[in-house]
């Protein structure tokens, strides 16, 4: 699929085995705040740790072979692609699956998501193998992030994301029960800025989360 040669075994799923092992994922050291790759015993002097989050863990690249299989899991409809993804994340030197209480997928507006006929979000969550719960939404329809500017995204994001409209009287009150205290993984495909992230995590905080991480695919960086 992303090199676009004949599958040596199509029932492997739609990667052949060569553009999995091109994929830019990070190795090495790697700053917990934001993920990057850094020297070996130095300290990132970052800022690039979103606001509300805690620490992000990122398995590579948007780039490369990793864009063509984000894209085709993404906009193709290749769902088998999130476990293979998963199983990445999962071996992230950073993630720490054992100190989370519960997986929250960035959510997609309700239209976003009838188009695409999935939430690619929540497959990748999912595949994690961790409880997962859904009490964020998109509160109103937005441009997409891609290929806007920093303070462009955040103008974008600015009340796009709540807990569920839905989630009103004792819906919302076990909702805030059970994010109260609780330490949560956001998970998402791809992230550049991070204010998806940031907007979602802020939103799960003000409900009474005690730390809120995340764990994304890949990083376009800037």
């Amino acid at each position: 699929m992303a090199c676009h040669e004949p599958l040596a075994r199509p029932t492997a799923g739609p990667v052949c085995d060569t553009c999995w092992a091109a994929v830019p994922w990070y190795e090495g050291s790697l700053c917990e705040r934001c993920g990057r790759p850094r020297p070996a015993g130095a300290t990132c002097r970052c800022d690039d740790r979103p606001p509300h989050l805690s620490a992000i863990a990122c398995a590579a690249r948007y780039d490369g072979v990793m864009r063509a299989i984000v894209q085709a899991f993404k906009y193709g409809g290749h769902q088998t692609l999130a476990p293979r993804l998963a199983a990445h994340l999962v071996l992230h030197p950073h993630l720490h699956l054992d100190a989370i209480d519960l997986v929250v997928p960035v959510p997609l507006h309700p239209w976003r998501r009838l188009r695409r006929g999935f939430n690619q979000a929540e497959r990748v969550a999912r595949a994690l193998g961790a409880p997962v719960a859904q009490p964020l939404a998109r509160l109103r329809w937005r441009h997409t992030q891609a290929g806007l500017p920093a303070e462009a995204r955040r103008r974008n994001l600015r009340g796009a994301i709540g807990l569920r409209p839905a989630l009103t009287g004792r819906g919302a009150a076990r909702v805030r029960a059970m994010v109260a205290g609780a330490r949560i993984l956001l998970v998402d495909d791809v992230v550049t800025t991070g204010g998806t992230l940031s907007a979602c995590a802020q939103v799960l905080r003000e409900a009474g989360a005690r730390d809120v991480r995340a764990a994304v695919v890949a990083r376009a960086e800037r």
